[in-house]
């Protein structure tokens, strides 16, 4: 009786060390999981504050936004009095805030009425609004202003595309017959993916 006494605590005892080991593996697991999960958070905080680091430091779109990036930034003067790539005007004219001319103070109305002028008696009507609101429109690749906007303009085809000011972005090719109105909401959507899955099996 002793002996199967003894026999039958030495069991107990495996089966104890046995299932302990078997939690502390299982939660051995779970941190493991905790700790890539939270490094792939990590990274993916990384790679959004880098794309938004980016997308605001850029000559473009910080000045979409009204916030002028390279008001300090100091370039080389062109020797001879031939526009640059960077420069639009002679050094001895007033200097250019940013390197994309549309985007220059003023241009945007002057690109509207520049289209509105060419509109002539059989104009149409063109209503562009957005999902979300506010967003530039841009009608064959120049800035006309921002949504919603009623634009008086002659008939033809159009190529529209609208930028939110959250990287979102939506485009469309419209036409308009003479003395039509037409009406266009776009949707704009993120360019880059705004939510990361992760799944752990």
């Amino acid at each position: 009786m002793a002996a199967s006494l003894i026999k039958t605590n030495a069991d107990s005892s495996i089966g104890r060390r046995s299932r302990d080991s078997f939690i502390n593996y299982r939660l051995l697991l779970r941190g493991g999981e905790l700790i890539l999960l939270v490094a792939l958070g990590v990274a993916c905080a990384f790679a959004q504050a880098a794309v938004e680091y980016g997308s605001a430091t850029s000559g473009i779109s910080g000045s979409m936004s009204g916030i002028n990036v390279m008001n300090k930034a100091k370039f080389p003067t062109a020797p001879s009095e031939r526009p640059t790539v960077i420069q639009s005007k002679p050094s001895n004219a007033k200097a250019t805030k940013f390197i994309d001319d549309s985007l220059i103070d003023g241009s945007v109305k002057a690109n509207r009425q520049t289209l509105e002028a060419h509109a002539g008696k059989d104009a149409g009507k063109l209503m562009l609004r957005s999902v979300p609101n506010r967003a530039y429109v841009r009608v064959n690749g120049k800035i006309v202003g921002r949504t919603p906007l009623l634009l008086v303009i002659s008939p033809g085809e159009y190529k529209l595309a609208m930028d939110g000011t959250r990287m979102d972005h939506a485009e469309r090719e419209v036409d308009l017959l003479p003395r039509e109105t037409r009406e266009y909401t776009l949707t704009l959507k993120a360019r880059y993916p705004t939510q990361v899955q992760v799944q752990i099996h």
